[in-house]
């Protein structure tokens, strides 16, 4: 434990002559490792929570229609956790509703970046509607993060359509 005021060390533990025991935030010569800027970094993480919230929009979309087609397998699950229809309508709306402020923060921050978004309709189906576009979107977003570096939600869709061109070359 460091204080300016007061301070002890246990001369029989050797963590404390290094510092080793001093949380990370508490730590003096603790260097700045990040070299991530605030503003993309704000980017990415309202970019995820938006793909996100689409994520589990597909999922209470998908529970609603198929508890109210009383298929087996959404019983099942529906019973296990004792929710209702009801539920899913609820939780559906929540999640629309965060999936759409989301996407209004985002508007914000990507006009920092100098980005234009889509049609707010457009790419909130498209994400809802299409598991393998979230991965895709996810994956670029958070391995490009560390090299300082973003992508337009346009730039995003060239990478989505270039990744399933490959697939159908490869089929080919």
């Amino acid at each position: 434990m460091r204080n300016k005021e007061y301070g002890f060390e246990e001369a029989d533990d050797e963590r404390t002559w290094s510092d080793e025991l001093i949380p990370d935030c508490e730590r003096e010569d603790l260097q700045d490792e990040s070299n991530i800027d605030l503003p993309v970094l704000e980017y990415v993480a309202e970019f995820l929570a938006m793909i996100d919230a689409c994520g589990q929009v597909s999922y209470y979309f998908n529970m609603r229609k198929f508890v109210a087609a009383n298929v087996t397998k959404a019983k099942n699950v529906a019973a296990a956790y004792q929710h209702d229809l009801r539920y899913y309508r609820e939780q559906l709306g929540d999640w629309k509703a965060k999936a759409e402020r989301s996407y209004g923060i985002l508007g914000l921050k990507a006009e920092k970046l100098g980005y234009k978004m889509p049609e707010k309709r457009d790419i909130l189906n498209a994400l809802a509607l299409h598991k393998d576009r979230r991965e895709c979107y996810k994956y670029y977003l958070n391995n490009y993060l560390e090299k300082n570096k973003t992508f337009s939600p346009e730039e995003l869709e060239q990478k989505y359509a270039l990744r399933l061109k490959k697939r159908m070359k490869a089929k080919k």
